[in-house]
């Protein structure tokens, strides 16, 4: 066989494996989300998976009990929340919608421009502002509000059986991880044209990124949605279940996150004549918010991700911003990978550039 044959022959192949590689794709996309948090959270549950294994002595068995785990940790407090955050939207919709006299609100908005001339500050601002209707610019929101929250919460039953199947898929590719997902790893090894040592060092970059970006917000939120929850509740403020998921869905925003919630909040209590709940709510927020986000988050994350903290942020938001929800994992996780990759394409070529320089000829990467 000449040059000329092998290289048609080549290239023959290579169109049908790029074919095939793409029906694949299109064949699998609907459960390549399914398959990311399935590794994610077999690499959370390693440790539980392994004292599992080592006290009954079959995959099986172990398998079967993390997922069970799993399924008691992750999907009862899941179901638990929607519940009452479904609750609470349908009881604002209904109470914006249906009763905007009788619940106060409209007295409630009526007053808020009166005291905002009594505050010195914010007063003389007012003048510069065109007259308009406050108290009806305040209705047509929460009005286009509750109707969203109507329509979010239809959507989110209708899509019930979408998501159950989801999670079904999710926890069968779980079980079947936690047992052969070492000879998984194996296999991709030798399909995937890299050393074992570059695909070891892209694999524990993903896994620990991976881990550490999901326990530390899925921590930090929690206990920054506890707090809003808690001040909403002591100083009686509406809907605290709602709020404090709304809270720990935007502390996956550090610093910022967080006070999107917190510090209108704060201000609303002083606008409705309320200064001590409000400057409570403030200050309580603010130095929470402080605390998680310099100390308590830094202990989770530690070195492992070996992002810096900007680089960080800006996958995180990133991350969102592209994909949605599920970006504030995938954004840090492609980040590092990023660097990883240029790392070693750093110390690939750095030795091929040095041995130029000492004898004038770039040799075979394969040498």
């Amino acid at each position: 066989m000449n040059r000329r044959e092998r290289i048609f022959l080549d290239g023959i192949f290579l169109l049908v494996l790029t074919a095939f590689t793409l029906a694949f794709f299109r064949l699998m996309e609907p459960f390549l989300l399914s398959v990311f948090l399935a590794a994610v959270l077999v690499n959370i549950f390693q440790n539980p998976y392994r004292r599992l294994l080592g006290s009954t002595g079959s995959r099986r068995v172990a398998a079967l009990l993390t997922t069970a785990m799993i399924v008691l940790v992750v999907l009862i407090p899941v179901v638990i929340v929607t519940g009452l955050v479904t609750a609470e939207a349908l009881g604002i919709a209904e109470t914006v919608s249906d009763n905007w006299e009788g619940a106060g609100i409209a007295e409630l908005v009526q007053g808020i421009p009166d005291r905002i001339r009594a505050f010195a500050p914010l007063g003389a601002l007012l003048d510069y502002v065109p007259e308009f209707d406050f108290q009806e610019t305040v209705r047509e929101l929460l009005k286009n509000a509750s109707d969203y929250l109507i329509r979010l919460s239809q959507r989110s039953i209708g899509n019930v059986a979408g998501v159950v199947f989801g999670f079904l898929i999710m926890l069968v590719l779980v079980f079947f991880f936690f047992i052969d997902g070492e000879r998984i790893v194996e296999r991709l090894k030798q399909v995937i044209p890299l050393s074992a040592r570059d695909i070891d060092e892209i694999t524990r970059e993903m896994l620990n990124t991976t881990s550490a970006t999901l326990i530390s917000t899925i921590i930090i939120g929690l206990m920054e949605g506890a707090l809003a929850t808690v001040l909403f509740l002591v100083f009686r403020l509406p809907s605290p279940f709602l709020w404090g998921v709304i809270t720990m869905v935007l502390s996956m925003i550090p610093l910022v996150g967080t006070n999107l919630v917190l510090v209108p909040a704060g201000l609303a209590m002083l606008l409705t004549g309320r200064p001590l709940a409000g400057i409570a709510i403030l200050v309580t927020g603010a130095g929470g918010v402080a605390i998680t986000q310099n100390l308590i988050r830094p202990k989770l994350l530690g070195h492992r991700t070996g992002l810096h903290p900007a680089l960080a942020l800006l996958a995180t938001v990133g991350g969102i911003a592209w994909l949605g929800l599920i970006g504030f994992l995938v954004g840090p996780v492609l980040a590092s990978l990023f660097i990883v990759t240029w790392r070693q394409f750093g110390v690939r070529y750095r030795t091929l550039l040095a041995d130029k320089d000492d004898r004038g000829v770039i040799p075979d990467a394969n040498d």
